[in-house]
């Protein structure tokens, strides 16, 4: 399994989701799951929209989590980078 590393942006992001109310327990349970089959390299259903970003962001990785809600994240040889959570509006504005 590849080391997670938590970028302060992705940290901040989950506490704001976490308190905002608009997810659910199951919705934070999926994205564990999501987190975990990237961390062991296991396939992401298409349903999730795996794919890479474009542009200045052409470094990272986007999914969709469910419906709006993204996860933006960087995979090496040695880590999984957790950068960023959140809607189009919220992740795309930081850039």
């Amino acid at each position: 399994m590849l080391k997670i590393k938590l970028e302060n942006s992705f940290k901040k992001d989950i506490e704001r989701d976490k308190t905002s109310g608009k997810y659910t327990h199951e919705d934070f349970e999926l994205l564990k799951s999501l987190i975990q089959k990237l961390g062991h390299r296991h396939p992401i259903e298409t349903k999730h929209k795996r794919h890479p970003l474009k542009g200045s962001l052409k470094s990272l990785e986007c999914l969709h989590v469910k419906g709006d809600w993204l996860l933006i994240f960087t995979l090496n040889e040695e880590f999984l980078t957790l950068v960023m959570l959140g809607k189009h509006t919220q992740v795309y504005k930081k850039f």
